[in-house]
């Protein structure tokens, strides 16, 4: 199981992470996340998102040593 955290891009490009939102998810494919950004100074190194530009929803998997 691959625990994840959900992330938030808004319209001017600003990101927010949800840490309250972190769950479990039993497969490997992060689709539709099909985007990868990489992160500097949050705990993730990359996330996922739906789209490519713009608003959009996204995932990253949690390291292994994350406590949340």
């Amino acid at each position: 199981m691959n625990r994840l955290v959900p992330y938030i891009r808004a319209a001017d490009g600003a990101i927010q992470r949800i840490s309250d939102g972190i769950y479990e998810a039993s497969g490997d494919s992060l689709e539709p996340y099909i985007y990868t950004q990489n992160l500097v100074g949050w705990p993730e190194p990359r996330v996922f998102w739906a789209k490519k530009t713009g608003p959009s929803l996204g995932i990253a998997p949690l390291p292994a040593s994350s406590p949340d």
